[in-house]
């Protein structure tokens, strides 16, 4: 019987800047055929390895997410107290990445598959209902002792304390829940308008869970099929940016493309894809155009990869913390 082939598993990094992505690049190319594994690079937070900067506020929120959610997935921190735990820092070493690769192979053979199960809706999903739920008024948003509402129409948010983006980093960290206030629900409202006394943009908070919380899904209202644009550029100064948003926001103000065209113009994977575009129609700057015919269709919405934890968010706000480009 002939063997089997090797999978080939993948790694990614958050909380570094793009040098240190180049670097892994380059370093795994090098180790082809050295590992036990097959290991390739990527931008998606799905990988099986993640190697995070310890100290940034955001990756610190996606490992403690991931650990709660029993991903399965493998993370190295760049520094350690523990001698134990095996640390990755940046320039990455050849033979230290040898030592990290085996052993997270070892640790992701060992484990058991997860029972499958029917997940539930997103958080991007469930606060853009709320949000599209005729008759709503508010929405109120908890999570652990936050709490705060979005008015509506024009969604300004409301918080029980200033939030920045170590704020919405702890808050996207656990369980968030949302809720759609309608004429009848004045006295919930008015309990949440005593206890959310700061007022702020909403844009950020929006950005942050269309882009960390889709699970790298489309919002139902949205099809890989249907062109879709820009009608204005998400407010970077507020949320933070890299390449990628500057690439793909200067395409869709350009003309109407289908996502599919759009990854492909972009060369971004259709999941990470997906949660850009679900982070720019919940701050309401995405417009879709007429699903195009059938023989010109994309695959179905389905071929989006899940993506869960902080997703490609930690790279895009990384300019708030001072850590990336």
């Amino acid at each position: 019987m002939s063997a089997q082939p090797l999978r080939t598993r993948r790694i990614t990094c958050i909380g570094f800047d793009w040098r240190a992505e180049v670097s892994l690049k380059e370093t795994l190319a090098l180790l082809r055929g050295k590992t036990r594994e097959p290991w390739q690079y990527t931008d998606e937070l799905t990988a099986d390895v993640v190697v995070y900067e310890t100290h940034n506020a955001l990756a610190q929120a996606m490992v403690r997410r991931c650990a709660t959610e029993g991903t399965g997935r493998v993370f190295f921190p760049s520094s350690s107290e523990d001698d134990s735990v095996l640390t990755l820092r940046y320039p990455f070493g050849a033979s230290r990445l040898v030592s990290c690769l085996d052993s997270a192979s070892l640790q992701l053979q060992g484990r058991q598959a997860a029972t499958e199960h029917v997940e539930a809706p997103s958080l991007c999903q469930r606060l853009d209902d709320a949000l599209r739920t005729p008759g709503t008024l508010a929405v109120a948003i908890r999570a652990g002792g936050q709490q705060g509402w979005l008015s509506l129409p024009e969604r300004e948010l409301h918080w029980s304390q200033p939030l920045g983006v170590e704020e919405i980093a702890e808050l996207l960290s656990g369980e968030v829940e949302v809720e759609a206030l309608g004429p009848t629900e004045g006295a919930a409202l008015r309990r949440l308008e005593s206890a959310a006394r700061h007022p702020a943009p909403a844009e950020g908070l929006l950005w942050a869970i269309g882009i960390a919380r889709s699970k790298g899904s489309l919002l139902s209202r949205l099809d890989i099929a249907r062109p879709c644009r820009l009608r204005r550029w998400p407010d970077f100064g507020a949320i933070g940016r890299r390449s990628l948003d500057i690439r793909c926001a200067s395409l869709l103000t350009q003309r109407e493309m289908a996502p599919s065209h759009l990854a492909m113009m972009a060369g971004i994977p259709l999941g990470v894809m997906g949660n850009f575009l679900n982070a720019c129609a919940l701050v309401g700057v995405l417009e879709t155009g007429k699903t195009l015919p059938a023989a010109a269709s994309a695959p179905q919405a389905a071929a989006l990869p899940q993506e869960s934890g902080l997703g490609s968010m930690l790279r895009r706000i990384r300019t708030a913390l001072a850590l990336g480009h």
